[in-house]
């Protein structure tokens, strides 16, 4: 029997196990997924298997994609507490400022559906950040597990800090 967790739990325990730790070896693994350009390149990195392993015993099945976007995201994170990633991204810079990350490339984000294709532009985005981006990684990991229109759609709701508006059924934001 399997106990049922969410994604976003498991990702964080393997997150302090594999990544999060101060020593060489997370140094290094964290190193080779931030150069990582394709999945096949982060599922080269023995960590990525690790989390793998974690996933399948709490009864998940994760595709090769899902594996390499989450491997590489967290291993760009230096904190997994916070606001919500599309929060952060949409936070202006300054008092009445430019957000973080601008209009045009959040747009650029949402718009993709295919796991693999999100791997660059999302690392891409969190280099916008700062030097220390930091995030709530339970519920980015859940959102990129699924990374479907729902939360595409929750997404844009964060990014400027509106209240959440349901869709109508069979609706969707394409």
């Amino acid at each position: 029997m399997t106990d049922e967790r969410a994604v976003g739990e498991i990702v964080i325990e393997w997150y302090r196990a594999s990544l999060g730790r101060d020593d060489g070896t997370a140094r290094a693994a964290r190193a080779r997924l931030r150069r990582s350009k394709s999945p096949a390149e982060a599922l080269a990195v023995a960590e990525t298997h690790d989390l793998n392993k974690l996933l399948k015993k709490f009864g998940k099945s994760p595709t090769a994609d899902k594996l390499a976007l989450l491997a590489t995201t967290f291993a760009q994170l230096k904190g997994i507490e916070g606001a919500k990633l599309a929060a952060v991204f949409g936070r202006p810079r300054t008092k009445g400022g430019p957000r973080t990350l601008s209009e045009l490339r959040f747009q650029s984000l949402i718009r993709i559906h295919a796991h693999r294709d999100l791997v660059t532009p999302l690392r891409r985005s969190l280099a916008v950040l700062d030097t220390n981006p930091s995030c709530d990684g339970r519920a980015l990991a859940d959102d990129l597990y699924i990374w479907n229109d729902t939360v595409r759609n929750k997404w844009c709701f964060q990014y400027f800090g509106a209240e959440f508006a349901k869709t109508n059924k069979g609706e969707t934001v394409q």
